[in-house]
């Protein structure tokens, strides 16, 4: 497979917030933290219900607002409607930052996608039995979460072992590390999502990304 087959990924630089996001601090303070560190994207943070020390990312991107010059790539951070402040620690610092920068990467794979065919909107998902599915299935989600899959799996395994991984993906989406988290949670979603059946041709699409991705590391 040609690498132009595929949207090119941008690198997102953020190992230098690990000397910033230390101790207990307040959300107020992490939300200041981030944004200041990305002026490029509008940052909010709100409270969810999740358990107490717990929190997450989501994000989006506008090509609306991208194709007017605006800043078109939004990041929520999520933490815990009883919390008012969250406490760091190596392993907790290190899960958020790799999510903010996968969430991130995620979207700005969004944002080349729409500029490199001038903000034309993509066709609908194959898979039309609800909007979750619809969505999951348009060719733009399934190459962002490619990438994102490609970046699990090699960060896990390296290079090889992720090719390996990959020829029975079935299984591997199972696969759990010594934490007892998912290899690629990713992964896993899509697999459920689609019972396993890698004949299916939204996975065998996801699949193809994902060796293609991986190819270029």
């Amino acid at each position: 497979m040609l690498l132009k087959e595929i949207t090119q990924p941008q690198e997102v630089p953020i190992a230098f917030l690990a000397r910033k996001l230390v101790g207990k601090q307040s959300f107020a303070q992490i939300k200041k933290i981030i944004a200041g560190a990305m002026p490029n994207y509008n940052v909010d943070l709100v409270k969810v219900d999740l358990p107490s020390g717990e929190g997450t990312i989501s994000a989006w991107y506008e090509p609306e607002d991208d194709e007017d010059e605006q800043t078109s790539i939004n990041i929520e951070l999520q933490f815990s409607k009883a919390d008012d402040s969250f406490t760091w620690d190596k392993q907790s610092r290190t899960g958020f930052l790799r999510r903010l920068a996968s969430t991130i990467k995620h979207e700005l794979i969004h944002q080349r996608q729409y500029r490199n065919r001038d903000f034309i909107e993509p066709p609908e998902g194959r898979d039309q039995r609800d909007p979750n599915y619809e969505y999951m299935s348009r060719t733009d989600e399934i190459e962002a979460y490619a990438m994102n899959i490609a970046d699990e799996l090699a960060l896990k395994a390296g290079k090889a072992g992720a090719l390996q991984l990959l020829k029975m993906a079935g299984k591997t989406a199972t696969f759990k590390d010594k934490m007892g988290n998912l290899l690629s949670p990713d992964l896993f979603a899509y697999m459920a999502m689609w019972n396993f059946d890698t004949t299916n041709p939204v996975l065998k699409r996801l699949l193809k990304k994902i060796y293609a991705y991986l190819m270029q590391k």
